[in-house]
């Protein structure tokens, strides 16, 4: 599911809806690129602002790209999508040569039906 979820929604922008902003007013003298300047060069730096030059009604989207989400969910980067895909190719292989192995192992009284 992860290699999915990063092949398919990495690079893409985020929109929010209304209902999914934060509202907030700033300050008294400040707009809100510069109440959230340091927020948004730290903690903050996968958020959109999306009225910077507004002095109220401050509205914030909590992610700019599908790649801020994924972080969430501990999806770092994007080769983490092959890497996990990798591990899936592994497991299928592994467990079939497992299937094979015991089909080879199995004795000839355990092959005969029983009548």
């Amino acid at each position: 599911m992860s290699s999915l979820m990063v092949f398919t929604t990495w690079d893409k922008p985020v929109n929010c809806r209304p209902s999914e902003l934060a509202l907030f007013d700033p300050p008294a003298g400040q707009t809100c690129a510069e109440y959230l300047q340091a927020y948004q060069k730290g903690m903050g730096s996968a958020t959109n602002l999306l009225n910077p030059n507004d002095s109220s009604a401050c509205q914030v989207c909590q992610y700019k790209t599908g790649a801020d989400y994924l972080r969430t969910l501990n999806l770092d980067d994007k080769y983490f999508g092959w890497r996990n895909a990798g591990l899936v190719v592994v497991f299928v292989i592994g467990i079939y040569g497992l299937v094979y192995l015991m089909m080879k192992l199995r004795t000839k009284q355990t092959k005969k039906a029983e009548s």
